[in-house]
């Protein structure tokens, strides 16, 4: 194969080409839009899965080359641009199989001598996952989530940008609502013409008139928001000579056409620039960049904070909470303490980013960048929580908020996340993460914020959220996958329980398919379904799901390991359970007796015995007890639930216990 640089000064010229913007455009629409017929589907999604398309990279990295010299808008004759798009496909397909090669040739020759080091550690495989890995947030989560994360700024950004914070979000809306519509206008107008001739560039144009009229927006600011976010017209992005070298076109996406028309060619670029770019911004700031940073790890404590809160409650969740053995001594400091029931999540929050260096394949940096991102937090997290394990340890919030005795805690769940997408972070965990294993503390979970917003979202209440890392921690290397979201889309649909002969599970993008709709339905109002299909609908209509909302509204820990174990129950289990529920109700019902059944749910370890009574708590809760003390004797290894349950014109949950 030709050597990686030739083939990308190959592709630079090709984007240098005159009128070469028309091929990109087409390229973008092809590989980055679909049109929604009634509701966002499965089916209308596919496309964007297709291994003939261009991924975000990809076409970012065209628009960047494109940035290395003056932007030709001419339209090319008849067949020029069908030529463009073919060249450049097969000069990526080219550039990426060498990339590939080039990691390939790493592993084969550790295999072949023998070695015992990790060949995928090294930076020439890591680079291609770096790459070509997935895109872990939603261009929706970027516009939605910058204006707190730069809320601390807006002084400076206001003196020295001339940009409010407020106006940068609306901004970003309005802009790909405008092209949304006009993508479905520039096809109906090219329909009719020569394919030869048409062009799709009009669907990627806009201007800020068109911006502040449809938004109600003030001209200055949208032109401050607009200019703020385009390349300068004196600028070229001479730098980006590699895939991995900077390259401007992620931080200046917009590109301009003539004194108030604007292109953005990838409607995911303006909100991620929105995100990422300021802040750099800042950095160049001597004066003001220490408090750029400290801002940016304020804002990811407290996105982590307020999310969790909404999920757990405020009487639940701790921020900044200090581990102490004595008035003296720290164990460890906690960014973010949920405390419920017996279970207990330790959350360190990092706001580190991969450097150029570490893209571009340097082992050096690649280690440097996730011990100081990734490894230094599970560290912190793994230790205070083998604190909190301690005994005679006192929590103190530095709010001063009273923290509950953490005596009872069973598990603790330790998670880490950083600020920004960390490229192939499932993978680098699982190639770089070191943790000690120790009894009652989970495998630590690295996600990044866009991941823990989705999981929250979707796993919307306590018992469901935990199950979720609980089940993630289980898996531990077993799973590969691109992004965070993708495990989440495969829990949604199957639940995610591995048995024990599984050795791999390998999960496609495509997997998170339903998660991008619902998320979409939820944040930008698409039509479309926003409940996935599958344990959240499932379960819900079955005698299992009431109980679970039942079990959900009482955070105590018998409760909350009974939950526990009834989302983690096969559908085929959740019928049998049903079955059993419905039967000693319908006994009761009868003849008003109190009545139980009980379910083995493994083959001698784990079971519940349910006992329904007419309209007496103390029936039900007596039977419990009595049940449990019969367990207890006869079957001391066993981990046996209780339910007591009460018919009086429905089904309610009086109680639960266990025994083990």
């Amino acid at each position: 194969m030709r050597p990686e640089n030739e083939i990308f000064e190959d592709l630079a010229a090709l984007c240098r080409s005159p009128g070469y913007v028309h091929a990109l455009a087409a390229i973008s629409l092809r590989s980055s839009i679909v049109i929604v017929d009634r509701e966002l589907t499965a089916e209308t999604m596919s496309s964007l899965y297709s291994p003939f398309r261009l991924i975000p990279t990809e076409i970012n990295a065209l628009v960047g080359l494109m940035m290395r010299d003056r932007i030709s808008f001419d339209i090319p004759e008849i067949g020029v641009v069908s030529e463009y798009v073919r060249q450049t496909n097969n000069l990526l397909e080219e550039l990426h199989e060498t990339i590939i090669e080039t990691g390939t040739k790493v592993i084969f020759a550790a295999i072949a001598s023998e070695n015992l080091s990790n060949p995928f550690v090294t930076g020439d495989v890591l680079r291609e996952i770096i790459f070509y890995g997935g895109m872990s947030a939603y261009a929706f989560q970027y516009r939605d989530m910058a204006p707190m994360k730069y809320a601390a700024d807006a002084e400076w950004l206001a003196a020295n940008k001339g940009l409010r914070v407020d106006a940068c979000h609306a901004v970003c809306r309005t802009v790909v609502e405008i092209l949304q519509a006009r993508v479905v206008q520039t096809l109906d107008e090219t329909s009719s013409m020569s394919t030869e001739t048409s062009t799709v560039l009009p669907g990627f144009t806009f201007s800020s008139s068109e911006v502040a009229a449809r938004g109600n927006l003030n001209t200055t600011d949208v032109r401050a928001v607009l200019d703020a976010f385009s390349l300068p017209i004196d600028q070229r992005n001479y730098t980006f000579t590699s895939l991995h070298c900077f390259n401007i076109a992620y931080a200046y996406p917009l590109i301009r056409k003539s004194a108030d028309e604007y292109v953005l060619l990838q409607h995911y670029a303006l909100p991620e620039a929105f995100y990422n770019t300021p802040f750099y911004w800042m950095l160049d700031d001597k004066a003001y960049a220490d408090q750029a940073l400290r801002n940016r790890g304020e804002f990811t404590e407290a996105f982590a904070y307020q999310t969790l809160t909404r999920l757990f409650g405020s009487s639940h969740v701790f921020r900044n909470v200090d581990v102490r053995k004595s008035r003296h001594e720290i164990l460890g400091e906690i960014d973010v303490l949920v405390l419920y029931g017996d279970q207990a999540i330790v959350l360190q929050a990092k706001s580190k980013m991969l450097t150029l260096e570490a893209r571009s394949g340097n082992e050096t940096e690649l280690r440097r960048d996730f011990k100081a991102a990734v490894q230094s937090a599970a560290d912190q997290a793994t230790q205070c929580a083998g604190a909190i394990l301690l005994e005679e340890v006192e929590l103190r919030s530095r709010d001063g908020r009273s923290i509950p005795s953490t005596d009872g805690v069973r598990e603790i769940l330790p998670v880490c996340v950083v600020s920004d997408h960390y490229p192939a972070l499932a993978f680098q965990a699982s190639q770089f993460l070191t943790t000690p294993s120790i009894d009652h503390i989970a495998r630590v979970l690295t996600i990044d914020l866009f991941a823990l917003d989705a999981m929250a979202e979707l796993l919307a209440s306590p018992l469901r959220f935990i199950s979720y890392l609980h089940l993630r921690s289980r898996c531990g290397a077993k799973l590969v996958f691109g992004h965070e979201n993708t495990p989440l889309g495969y829990h949604l649909k199957n639940n995610l329980w591995l048995e024990d002969q599984t050795d791999m599970l390998v999960l496609q993008d495509d997997v998170s398919t339903d998660v991008d709709i619902a998320m979409a339905v939820r944040r930008d109002g698409l039509p479309g379904t926003a409940i996935p299909d599958g344990i959240l609908t499932r379960l819900t209509n079955s005698l299992v799901g009431t109980l679970i909302a039942e079990l959900e509204r009482q955070p105590n820990p018998a409760a909350i390991r009974l939950g526990l174990l009834l989302l983690e129950l096969s559908e085929h289990t959740v019928t049998k359970v049903s079955d059993a529920i419905s039967a000693t109700v319908a006994k009761t019902q009868q003849d008003g007796n109190l009545h139980d059944a009980t379910v083995r749910l493994s083959e001698a370890d784990s079971g519940i015995t349910f006992h329904c009574a007419a309209r007496s708590d103390e029936d039900a809760e007596a039977g419990l007890q009595h049940h449990c003390a019969y367990r207890k004797r006869i079957h001391r290894a066993c981990q046996w639930f209780g339910v007591a349950l009460r018919v009086d014109g429905s089904l309610q949950l009086v109680g639960a216990l266990i025994d083990n």
